[in-house]
């Protein structure tokens, strides 16, 4: 393995107070993503707020403010464009995000959309590539199982902590795994990115890197215990510990982050959301195993 450092001593530890406090303005950031979602005023994706994402193609290019009047006065009013442009696309794509209409039966929206597109502006030849369309009722079921799915993979790694390590190791590594994905959450609402099935995916999978990165830590800091309590007080051997690991942890996010980074930035539209949220994952939880869940 590849040492960074030759025993490093940074003291990690004297700086752990303005961390936590600046981890905890982040966990507030979160906790305000979390009530933009509650609330229905976050950018969230067709799965959870019911309605329909639509994928149409035209034959010429125009501008979107023409296509937005048009469907607002077709019957479609708050309806969300977005053009599609990048490698392997061709001609006039756009991406249509409409909220639920109860009037509209589930699967009828996108001829809808096309009737009236191809009505104002027949020259442009829309036509629906493709399209996914969710009821309320599926998409209060998909919330539920997502909030489910959190609170299980919490209560597991509680449990496996506890069993590994103790109760104080658990709770650490419960708050810490919070924190992670409170501010992974406060970024990607508050900057407007769409939240989804797919982000879902990715945080939960980041709860899991975490936690990794934070056993390894955990386990050095319990050897320490064991074998240096005598010659160091618990801040020290927390400090000592760290330090210990601290090229273990480089190498680890530093491989996953280089991985990560062609996808973030070469990958296509959905593949970019979930890469950019992986990629700020890493970043995080390298971070909280370091200035969260040691101290």
């Amino acid at each position: 393995m590849i040492q960074w450092f030759k025993e490093p001593k940074i003291d990690f530890m004297k700086v752990r107070r303005f961390f936590m406090a600046l981890s905890a303005l982040g966990m507030l950031a979160g906790l305000y993503a979390c009530f933009l979602m509650a609330t229905g005023k976050a950018n969230m994706g067709t799965d959870f707020s019911a309605g329909a994402l639509l994928r149409i193609s035209g034959a010429q290019s125009m501008d979107i403010d023409p296509i937005r009047e048009s469907l607002k006065n077709g019957g479609f009013p708050g309806v969300q464009i977005q053009q599609v442009t990048g490698v392997g696309e061709t001609g006039f794509n756009i991406i249509i995000k409409l909220k639920n209409n109860p009037q509209t039966a589930v699967g009828s929206t996108g001829d809808a959309v096309l009737a009236v597109l191809n009505k104002d502006f027949p020259s442009a030849q829309f036509f629906l590539q493709g399209s996914d369309e969710v009821g309320p009722a599926v998409s209060a079921k998909l919330r539920d199982d997502a909030f489910k799915a959190f609170v299980f993979a919490m209560i597991g790694i509680l449990a496996y902590i506890i069993w590994r390590f103790d109760f104080h190791f658990g709770v650490a590594a419960i708050l810490t795994t919070v924190h992670d994905i409170l501010i992974i959450l406060a970024i990607v609402v508050l900057s407007g990115r769409e939240f989804n099935l797919l982000q879902v995916t990715a945080l939960l999978t980041l709860a899991g890197y975490s936690l990794n990165d934070t056993v390894v830590t955990f386990d050095r800091i319990r050897e320490n215990l064991r074998l240096l309590v005598q010659d160091h007080d618990f801040v020290s051997l927390v400090n000592l510990s760290v330090n210990e690991t601290l090229s273990r942890t480089i190498n680890t996010s530093g491989t996953v982050f280089l991985t990560l980074l062609p996808l973030c930035v070469m990958g296509g539209d959905i593949l970019k959301d979930f890469a950019f949220t992986l990629l700020l994952g890493v970043i995080v939880g390298t971070y909280s195993s370091i200035f969260v869940a040691s101290p």
